[in-house]
């Protein structure tokens, strides 16, 4: 953990932010941003004094790059401020999220220009809702290209919250069990977990699938597989888990790792491209 040595004065207006299922207080600090080539002077950050509900000991800073509806009290975000002094065109970053622990990229400046990004397998989605998500609609979940279903379930057309700061794919308990059952999966009757083998069906690669505006991105099964049952070691938990939400989910690394994303911080647009092989 680096120490920045920004420090917060006594009698400071105290600030809160949630994140996740933590939150961090502390007061506004004004201090010289730089990322990569680019250096924001006076830059309004949170300075923490106190974290909870976090895993781990300690809480490690957020470059927030949601839309400045989520920022405290509305204040611009990086990206705004990028943009406005004219240090990028667009007010728009790509992710190239690697299943390694380096080479991921984020990338400022033109980023539908990303030389891995397959310009013939593209989709633009609007954002849904009014909050400062990139809420996007999800066709469907597709199982060796069949659309996913169950009766009295809602698996298609629904809200998905893209989050580069989620791991897993998030889903409704209603939507648990016909998604493990279309991937060979069961509910383990001792403790309710949901499992499925983990060398996958035939073909794993071709197991699952997400369709946005018409175009299918399949997921590989190594980004689904999680850690082998206690139980049984043929059978794993997999990526794929639930969240209390019932009218949207969230799609975190699982999924992004198989393509390169583009967000607009200012219209919520978020653009889905496949990888080049």
């Amino acid at each position: 953990m680096v120490n920045t040595g920004i420090v917060t004065t006594e009698g400071c207006e105290l600030k809160s932010k949630a994140y996740g299922s933590g939150s961090v207080h502390g007061c506004l600090v004004s201090t010289d941003v730089t990322i990569g080539n680019y250096v924001l002077p006076n830059l309004p950050i949170l300075a923490a004094r106190d974290t909870e509900g976090f895993d781990g000991g300690y809480m490690s800073g957020i470059l927030g790059l949601a839309m400045n509806k989520t920022s405290i009290d509305n204040q611009a975000t990086p990206i705004d401020v990028l943009h406005t002094t004219g240090l990028i065109s667009t007010p728009e970053v790509g992710f190239r999220l690697t299943r390694q622990g380096t080479g991921s990229e984020i990338v400022f400046g033109n980023p539908h220009s990303y030389p891995h990004a397959d310009q013939g397998k593209k989709v633009e989605l609007g954002k849904q809702g009014e909050d400062g998500l990139y809420r996007v609609k999800l066709d469907s979940f597709l199982a060796k290209s069949a659309v996913i279903t169950a009766s009295n379930v809602k698996m298609q057309d629904i809200d998905v919250i893209v989050d580069t700061g989620t791991t897993n794919i998030l889903v409704s308990e209603s939507m648990m069990a016909p998604l493990y059952a279309a991937l060979c999966g069961m509910q383990d009757p001792s403790d309710g977990t949901f499992l499925a083998p983990c060398n996958g069906p035939v073909n794993p690669d071709g197991a699952l699938a997400l369709k946005f505006g018409g175009v299918t991105f399949p997921v590989k099964w190594e980004d689904l597989v999680a850690r082998p049952s206690a139980s049984r070691e043929d059978l794993c938990h997999l990526r794929i888990q639930q969240t209390p939400a019932e009218d949207y989910i969230l799609i975190g690394a699982a999924f992004l790792h198989n393509v390169y994303h583009v967000i607009n911080a200012a219209t919520g647009r978020v653009t889905l491209y496949g990888l080049k092989p």
